[in-house]
């Protein structure tokens, strides 16, 4: 047994181990208690739809892709395939894309008259304010460009060919007329040649100068 004068010496030290262990116990109760909960789990957003994107043609696009493709069927058919699409078309009053076929075609054939149609179809189709007819505006303004050029050096070759027309009859009249004096030439000629290759006529009978012998 301890003496009497250890005895706060040996209190002290137990005091002292006991406040450490509480020490130590305090501190992981504190750390425990300031330890942070786990995050919760966030669930991921799911994935964004995939847009897809279809182009559109626009009216103008429509009507380019139309009339080319009608052009290129157009130049593989001979005259009378023409001649037979132009009474599908009629008159081509049911729909602006119908004036404008009409229009196509016209100014492939070549027929007299044919090209002025298509000019006024196309001014019918510039004049037309709708929305529909509007698509169709820059189509009819380069058709018509193009039919005023055709329509200008085919008014240029007309002419040229009147010129040589007028000249061929100038010259055919004025080689009428030399053979006309040629002929009166040779007629002439062959007056003259019958006239010398005749020879003279017949000797006149010459009088008698004898007396009649007398009587007896």
């Amino acid at each position: 047994m301890p003496s009497p004068d250890r005895l706060p010496s040996l209190t002290r030290s137990r005091q002292r181990c006991l406040a450490a262990c509480l020490a130590l116990a305090l501190g992981a109760v504190g750390c425990t208690a300031v330890k942070p909960p786990p995050a919760p789990q966030v669930a991921e957003p799911p994935p964004a739809p995939e847009i897809v994107y279809v182009p559109t043609l626009e009216a103008v696009d429509r009507a380019a892709r139309h009339l080319l493709a009608y052009q290129e069927t157009l130049s593989r058919l001979p005259t009378a395939d023409l001649s037979r699409e132009l009474g599908r078309l009629g008159d081509g009053a049911s729909s602006i894309q119908a004036t404008m076929d009409l229009a196509l075609v016209l100014g492939l054939t070549r027929a007299p008259g044919d090209l002025a149609k298509a000019q006024s179809l196309l001014d019918q189709v510039l004049g037309n304010p709708s929305t529909e007819a509007q698509a169709w505006h820059g189509l009819a303004r380069l058709l018509a460009a193009r039919y005023a050029d055709q329509r200008r050096a085919e008014d240029q070759i007309e002419r040229v060919n009147q010129q040589l027309r007028d000249a061929q009859r100038d010259n055919q009249r004025k080689l009428d007329q030399i053979n006309e004096k040629l002929e009166a030439l040779k007629s002439i000629e062959r007056s003259l040649n019958s006239r010398n290759n005749a020879g003279p006529g017949p000797a006149a009978p010459q009088a008698s100068s004898a007396k009649p012998a007398a009587k007896p």
